[in-house]
């Protein structure tokens, strides 16, 4: 798979730290002595629950792994932080940041070496972080950065939430004031439903209806979503699911409460959330 064709399955960031280091068991404590205790000081500090923590994740502790490549793609683009190890001057952890810089903001990436550490090239004003080969005093300091990047996080979250509900047009809106109450919008074009449609509503209101529904899909806070079945196993159903983006906007407009938001993204498709 070229970088330059791939897409992630999903669409969302993940709660999750992508750790990009060398596989070599040399490396373990780096990752078990400094890089989870950091984690887990971060999480405790930003006072998150259970199902809001960030969790270190690296594919070297995924049997499930079978198309590494692929797997390292998906989560280079979907992890809410990038940790990138420079340590050892590994080319394989150069590659992945390298592709990490160019495709993703720099605010979710923290590079870290260990004090002394002389890079191949110039990455000094790239290095965030330098730790001690006594992992224990590093890592409150790590914790640190770590927070400091979740809080940067949250900022650009809110403005993009902000940034889509402005774009909110008068017929979208009226689409969201019907069908906040649901997780997903079954679409109906049968005859018989337009023309009840428009007796309840006004005659041409079915149209200015679609128009609504396709402006939340452009501006990404609907997703159109199709599976097969009925009866006859070629039929497609479809409907169009608020995507983790839309939750947060009707959450922001006080059409959904921040639990009814919670419990949708556990149940969005992933590349909704």
């Amino acid at each position: 798979m070229y970088v330059y064709y791939f897409k992630p399955k999903q669409k969302s960031l993940r709660k999750e730290i992508f750790v990009v280091m060398p596989f070599s068991k040399k490396y373990d404590d780096i990752y078990d002595k400094l890089i989870e205790p950091s984690v887990d000081l971060a999480n405790k500090n930003i006072q998150y629950s259970e199902d809001e923590e960030l969790v270190p994740y690296r594919t070297k502790d995924d049997p499930r792994t079978v198309s590494g490549w692929e797997n390292i793609l998906e989560h280079l683009f979907t992890a809410q932080i990038v940790l990138g190890v420079l340590t050892s001057n590994n080319p394989n952890v150069f590659y992945e940041l390298g592709i990490a810089h160019a495709t993703q903001p720099i605010s979710r990436q923290i590079l870290i070496a260990h004090k002394g550490y002389k890079p191949k090239f110039d990455l000094q004003d790239l290095i965030f972080f330098k730790y001690s080969k006594n992992y224990e005093e590093s890592i409150e300091p790590l914790a640190s950065k770590i927070q400091q990047a979740i809080k940067d996080y949250k900022i650009e979250t809110e403005e993009r939430i902000h940034q889509a509900r402005m774009k909110v047009g008068l017929l979208a809106f009226s689409v969201m004031l019907e069908y906040a109450n649901i997780s997903h919008i079954p679409l109906r074009i049968s005859e018989e439903f337009i023309s009840e449609y428009d007796k309840q509503h006004g005659k041409g209101m079915y149209d200015k209806h679609i128009l609504g529904v396709e402006s939340l899909c452009q501006s990404g806070l609907l997703g159109l979503y199709t599976i097969k079945g009925g009866v006859e196993q070629n039929r497609i159903k479809f409907s169009f699911y608020w995507t983790g983006l839309g939750n947060e906007v009707l959450a922001l407009m006080n059409l959904i409460t921040g639990d009814e938001r919670k419990k949708r993204g556990k149940s969005l498709p992933p590349y909704f959330r």
